[in-house]
């Protein structure tokens, strides 16, 4: 919970995939609550107040989970619409703000992101964004496994981080009212 807070406010991307992570986190424990409070919360270096709040999390998390149909496979809805909204600044900055920075590593990571939409399961997550993020998510799963990783996938998906990373800061840029239209294209 308290990474998650901090995440979500510091780098919207990273968020994202660390809540994927705790999605297949909970999964992995079957919904359990019991055995999540054991294993994970209790483990935490915190006060008992403050593990209270995180078993909290965590039992609101499974609670909406369950609602959402998503035991199996599957994000938040809340998570889904984050992405999606990433997805809307992701072409907004490309084609109505037209940032240079951002089009450029883009451009870096095109090539990239169309290897992984052709790997991927294109009917769930078709956008752009949620492919890169999806592509970021399973890098950190096969190094949480420790599965090798090739250079050539390695590179791609650096020049996806390098992107979304300027998107996350794009992102905190539009919440803080800083984002603001080209002087070329003010009337």
């Amino acid at each position: 919970m308290l990474v998650a807070n901090v995440k979500k406010e510091s780098n919207i991307v990273e968020y994202v995939i660390y809540m994927y992570q705790i999605e297949d986190l909970i999964r992995s424990f079957n919904f359990n609550l019991d055995k999540i409070d054991r294993e994970i919360v209790q483990k935490y270096e915190q006060t008992l107040k403050v593990k209270e709040q995180i078993k909290i999390w965590y039992s609101d998390l499974i609670k909406k989970m369950k609602e959402e149909g998503i035991q199996e496979k599957g994000h938040l809805k809340e998570l889904d619409e984050i992405v999606e909204g990433l997805e809307v600044l992701h072409q907004s900055l490309l084609n109505t703000f037209q940032l240079e920075e951002y089009k450029d590593l883009y451009g870096k990571a095109q090539s990239s992101i169309e290897e992984l939409r052709s790997k991927s399961d294109v009917k769930i997550r078709p956008s752009e964004i949620a492919i890169s993020i999806n592509g970021l998510y399973g890098l950190l799963v096969l190094r949480l496994k420790k599965q090798p990783i090739t250079d050539e996938t390695q590179l791609a998906l650096n020049k996806i981080s390098a992107m979304l990373g300027n998107l996350a800061f794009q992102y905190n840029q539009m919440k803080m009212g800083k984002l603001r239209f080209p002087e070329a294209q003010k009337n």
